[in-house]
């Protein structure tokens, strides 16, 4: 069930990248549909510290873009980064490799052809940096 509170998370931080950008309202999936308490505590929690560690998360990526414009970073892709990101350095409950298998598999399923192997490339580099 982990992996469907992730990807929920994941929806959350896609769905905000927009508002804040372009100024719309998006209706998430039906939260009541976690049936565990530890998925909908995770999901409050992991939003949570992505929020407020947004700007963190943000230069972070940006710092790993070598000769890659931010503007052209796929927002599924971001949103995918921004949630492995926060997984990695600030909950810090889920093993590393799980974080980004967990990211390949959404880069997989949401993003482009190229989406899981620069989501991938990425995250190897942060885990490098810390």
């Amino acid at each position: 069930m982990r992996a469907l509170a992730r990807e929920y998370v994941f929806k959350k931080i896609y769905a905000s990248l927009f508002q804040e950008s372009d100024n719309q309202d998006f209706e998430l999936p039906d939260f009541s549909s976690f049936k565990f308490k530890d998925d909908k505590e995770f999901v409050n929690s992991l939003f949570t510290l992505y929020e407020t560690n947004k700007n963190d998360v943000e230069q972070t990526i940006n710092k790993l873009l070598v000769d890659y414009s931010p503007e052209r970073v796929f927002r599924i892709d971001r949103a995918i980064l921004s949630l492995a990101i926060t997984e990695i350095k600030y909950y810090k409950k889920t093993p590393v490799a799980v974080v980004i298998n967990e990211a390949v598999e959404l880069a997989k399923k949401y993003g482009t052809d190229k989406s899981y192997s620069f989501v991938n490339g990425l995250l190897k580099k942060v885990i490098e940096e810390n």
